[in-house]
Parts: C-alpha cells; structure tokens; sequence
C-alpha cells in the first residue's frame, strides 16, 4: 500500500474534514472547501456515472447529492479499504439513492476494461500530492490509466497541492516538511507547469487555477483513446 494511503485509519478518517478540509485548506493552503473546492467539484459532476479517485472521508460526493442523485452511480475508488467504507456509509447516510460501487485499486494501474468509456467525470482532489513521484511524470501515468474510463465528453478534474512556484506561510511549511518527511505527501518538486506538461501529455483541451498553494485543473478529450 502506498505509504499516504496506510495512514487513513477510522481514528484518523474522523478528524480528516476538520484537520485536511477545514484548517489546512484554509489556513495552509489558502484554498477554502467550502467556497472554492465544494463549488468546483459540483460544477464539473457529470450527470450519468461518476468515478471519485482517492476517497478521503467521501465529503465531496456526500455534500452534493442533490446532483448525484441525476447520476446512474457513483464508483469509489481507493487504495485503502477503510476509506471506501467510511465513503460508502456515508453517502447512504447523506441519503444518495443511487448505486454505489467501490474499486480497491491502485490508481496507477489501468481501469477494468468493463469501465472503459463509462464515466461523465472522475474527480481527483488532494490526490496527486500523496503520490510517489513529481510533476509531470506521476499525473501523467494516472492521467493515462484514467482518460480510457471517460465518457466522450465525460471530464476529469481536481485539485492538488503545489510544492513549487508558490509562497508557503509558516503552517503551511511545517505541514508540507512533516508530511513530506513521512511520505503522507510527495510535492516537494510539484508545480504548476508540470501539471499543465502531464495534462497536454495526454489530453486535447484542459485548464488549471491556482488558487493560493493549491492547483484546480479540469480535462477532457484524451488523446489517442480509441472507444
């Protein structure tokens, strides 16, 4: 299991929002979840299947089900088995009535050839910062492993936070050396240009944001997927 991963144990998954989503994302990151990453995430959900990679607590899906709910199903996707039943039992709880499917699998490796061509959007958000690996080349594999399970226009989207090219304040440093130093994260070296290089890599039309540390990036049209 890649080392980020091990870390989300129940224990931790309970103060996950409050600790990554809450303090860090606004006060390290300077990128709020509730103003700037919940309303991005909605706008980009695709109204059949959805794909969500790296499922943390499952706050995003299980804050916008109003419009999951339009969706055939939502497919967790996830290295660690604790996330995707925390994820899972929360969208019951959040009351989405749609199927629910979950995939232990690393995000590295290719999708299921049953998934290909399936999903309206796939949702990346806090992911690529826990990778092994810098930018360009990590976002480039995954992006390769994912743009197959898209729908003709389906879109690929999310945020990650940048080691590079930005002004880390003082808690923001501290949490980007510690969890760099126990390999939580790996984006030391990660930057915005490197980003946009692994999105021309692999796909026709893409945008990236930087908002305060953090980077927003939507994709669509891969090149060379052949349906």
């Amino acid at each position: 299991m890649n080392p980020s991963a091990k870390y989300y144990s129940r224990l931790i998954l309970r103060v996950y929002d409050f600790w990554v989503l809450s303090l860090s994302s606004t006060y390290a990151w300077h990128c709020p979840t509730k103003s700037i990453l919940l309303p991005f995430y909605q706008r980009h959900l695709g109204e059949g299947a959805h794909l969500e990679v790296g499922v943390g607590t499952g706050y995003y899906p299980a804050h916008s089900v109003a419009s999951l709910q339009k969706t055939k199903a939502v497919t967790l996707l996830d290295l660690n088995p604790n996330t995707l039943a925390y994820a899972t039992e929360r969208l019951g709880r959040a009351g989405y009535k749609g199927t629910v499917e979950t995939l232990e699998h690393n995000v590295f490796a290719p999708l299921p050839e049953s998934a290909r061509g399936t999903f309206d959007s796939v949702a990346l958000f806090y992911v690529f910062h826990c990778l092994p690996g810098s930018l360009p080349a990590k976002a480039a594999e995954v992006f390769k492993s994912l743009a197959p399970g898209l729908a003709p226009e389906g879109v690929l989207y999310g945020s990650t936070v940048l080691g590079r090219g930005v002004e880390h304040n003082s808690f923001g440093r501290w949490l980007m050396g510690m969890y760099n130093k126990k390999g939580i994260f790996e984006n030391r070296e990660d930057s915005e240009e490197g980003l946009k290089e692994a999105l021309a890599a692999v796909f026709e039309e893409y945008e990236v944001r930087v908002v305060g540390k953090a980077a927003l990036f939507s994709a669509k049209h891969p090149k060379g997927v052949t349906r």
